[in-house]
């Protein structure tokens, strides 16, 4: 195939989601009631949401650690929650969860595969917690394409893992295929974690923590959401933003889910009556309050030389170390 064929090809695909989404968002745009509805919460107001949003950092922080067997100070937690939230705002298809796994490898000393299956336990119960808000909320007002969206990825995870467990030989036998011999050594180690019993964390505290993290989530949206368009905090409203956005979250296509978390939110929103323009307004500032904190750590780390892409690489493609050295 011709290079530059080829080539723009590849940008078009990558174009697909955010145009399909931006064809949708200002299809009937009213520009004036999106103007008037920004102009609803005052300006003061954002710096105030955006701590709002960071806050449920420190729940992440700690089911991280509980994650990693208390191995790393909840403060370092907390930062590599920071970083990776603020890479995957900054960089496409979760890098964010990479360079997390690789800062807490580098910085505390922790094996690569063990955080990176800490970081595999925390996303699974993020998933699950997801799909019993979009399950809540669907059942509620009669939306059933909002649980069975929510359902796909941890549903594909929670299959593979069953599939890892009943045919570890035939996994480890794809591993052998792969290129080089540092990424097989990660590989196994990845899959030994995943699927021996001894590695595996107990569920009750992480699944309780998790709860913990999107109830927040959810409580920080209702507000924000009564005080954009004016009201009461609802808990319906604040529970159908939590599921949709993160849903439009897990869609491929550009960096922080541009596009695609504000087209889930807007079509959730019409689920409450709210106007295209209206909510489309809302999903933008919602959008930002929720990725500045993160961004900013996450420059401010880099700056500082606590993470960087060609650091995350080496980590990956660093010897493996086996499981039978550390109990992580």
């Amino acid at each position: 195939m011709n290079p530059l064929k080829d080539k723009r090809l590849k940008s078009l695909a990558l174009l697909l989601v955010p145009g399909v989404c931006a064809v949708y968002l200002f299809h009937d745009f009213d520009a004036q009631r999106f103007l008037s509805a920004l102009s609803g919460l005052p300006l003061p107001a954002y710096p105030a949401f955006a701590l709002l949003f960071a806050l449920p950092a420190l729940p992440q922080g700690l089911r991280l650690r509980l994650l990693l067997k208390k191995s790393c100070p909840l403060l370092k937690a907390i930062r590599a929650v920071l970083i990776g939230s603020g890479v995957n705002a900054i960089l496409p298809a979760r890098l964010g969860d990479v360079t997390k796994a690789a800062f807490l490898s580098l910085d505390g000393g922790i094996p690569f595969p063990a955080t990176l299956c800490a970081v595999f336990w925390e996303r699974l119960g993020d998933l699950l917690c997801v799909f019993c808000m979009a399950l809540l909320v669907g059942l509620r007002l009669d939306a059933p394409g909002l649980y069975l969206s929510a359902l796909i990825l941890p549903a594909f995870l929670l299959g593979t893992l069953a599939l890892a467990v009943r045919f570890r030989r035939p996994f480890r036998r794809l591993i052998a295929l792969l290129p080089w011999p540092a990424l097989r050594g990660q590989a196994n180690s990845v899959l030994s974690r995943l699927t021996e019993r001894r590695y595996r964390p107990h569920p009750g505290t992480a699944l309780a923590l998790s709860l913990a993290v999107w109830v927040a989530a959810a409580f920080a949206n209702a507000v924000f959401f009564a005080c954009f368009r004016g009201g009461a905090p609802d808990a319906t409203a604040g529970l159908l933003i939590t599921a949709a956005a993160a849903i439009g979250v897990m869609v491929p296509g550009t960096p922080g889910g541009i596009g695609t978390f504000e087209a889930s939110t807007v079509a959730a929103l019409s689920l409450l009556g709210v106007e295209k323009s209206e909510a489309l307004a809302f999903a933008l500032a919602l959008h930002l309050v929720q990725v500045v904190p993160c961004v900013l750590y996450a420059v401010y780390a880099a700056a500082r030389g606590r993470w960087s892409i060609a650091g995350a690489r080496a980590v990956f493609l660093e010897k493996d170390v086996s499981c039978e050295q550390t109990e992580f």
